[in-house]
């Protein structure tokens, strides 16, 4: 083992990815910020680690799109720490700037077919191949939506109500449970 090696195994993951993320933030010209800014950015991300992948993984074509999402994702949400100002959840703060930066990518980048192996992102802990490959195939479906209708989708699987939804997004209530409606449908002939 190299010393380097010996040196991350040592530091806690959360320290380790808060530690990137600040000498890429400060390589890009942003302020390293306070010991307590660093403490609740391991914090945001170490509770909502599973939800920012899902949400790049739902904007990704390969794994490499997957991590580069994630790594912006993680960015921008040290870039707005220092302006969240608590007007919402911190759980949909995140979600806004996940979902935000994974759209903006989507529209800078050609609009093919999204894709991703589920693979490398664990979704269901040691569970049936069955149950894998039916949570594959959904996330292929899934991808296969517009970039709204995308949006609404992981929100609702990930239990926010149609109001958290509407607030995120920036659409009214009856607009997100007609969109959803419509957006089942939709997977519900292409996945039976």
């Amino acid at each position: 083992m190299t010393p380097t090696a010996i040196k991350i195994a040592a530091i806690p993951i959360m320290d380790f990815l808060t530690d990137c993320v600040m000498r890429f933030a400060e390589a890009l010209g942003l302020s390293s910020g306070s010991r307590s800014r660093q403490h609740q950015f391991g914090q945001l991300i170490s509770c909502h680690d599973a939800m920012i992948r899902r949400i790049c993984l739902g904007y990704s074509q390969t794994p490499q799109d997957l991590e580069d999402l994630y790594q912006d994702v993680l960015v921008n949400i040290w870039r707005g720490l220092a302006s969240f100002r608590s007007d919402s959840s911190p759980r949909t703060w995140v979600y806004r700037i996940a979902l935000n930066t994974c759209v903006s990518t989507l529209r800078v980048r050609s609009r093919r077919p999204q894709s991703a192996s589920l693979d490398e992102v664990i979704l269901v802990p040691d569970d049936t191949l069955e149950r894998k490959e039916a949570v594959k195939d959904l996330y292929e479906c899934i991808a296969t939506l517009n970039p709204i209708d995308k949006a609404i989708m992981m929100m609702w699987l990930d239990e926010y109500s149609y109001e958290e939804i509407a607030d995120t997004i920036g659409i009214k209530r009856n607009n997100v449970a007609t969109r959803l409606h419509r957006a089942k449908e939709r997977l519900r002939e292409k996945f039976i």
